[in-house]
């Protein structure tokens, strides 16, 4: 009887190792995300009045390539701007990552002149 406990014990902690090894973690995952993109939409020249977020939601297919699902701007420039800077750019991501969609909040700054 002791013999099958300490073998089941020792399953336990063999699976257990096993689960815990194999945990990915999203939060680097989507940090590099969103500082590439934070990259490709740098050096804007469109005018801003008011500091504003839009929330951008994409996907990466599996050539690492961004498509631009929506954007919650009110703004047809900035919509525009998102879409021509991001759309079909490759990012620089470990290519065995479940986490392909993404929702990203961007803060626009107030331009100043």
């Amino acid at each position: 009887m002791n013999t099958i406990k300490t073998l089941i014990l020792a399953l336990l902690i063999t699976f257990s190792s096993q689960v815990s090894a194999n945990t990915d973690n999203p939060v680097n995952d989507l940090k590099l995300v969103a500082q590439q993109i934070e990259t490709l939409l740098e050096h804007s020249e469109i005018r801003i009045y008011d500091d504003l977020v839009v929330t951008i939601k994409l996907k990466l297919n599996r050539n690492n390539k961004i498509i631009v699902i929506s954007n919650d701007s009110n703004n047809y420039e900035i919509s525009r701007f998102i879409k021509t800077r991001l759309n079909l750019k490759s990012l620089l991501i470990d290519k065995t990552s479940n986490y392909r969609f993404y929702s990203i909040p961007i803060k626009f700054l107030t331009t100043t002149d």
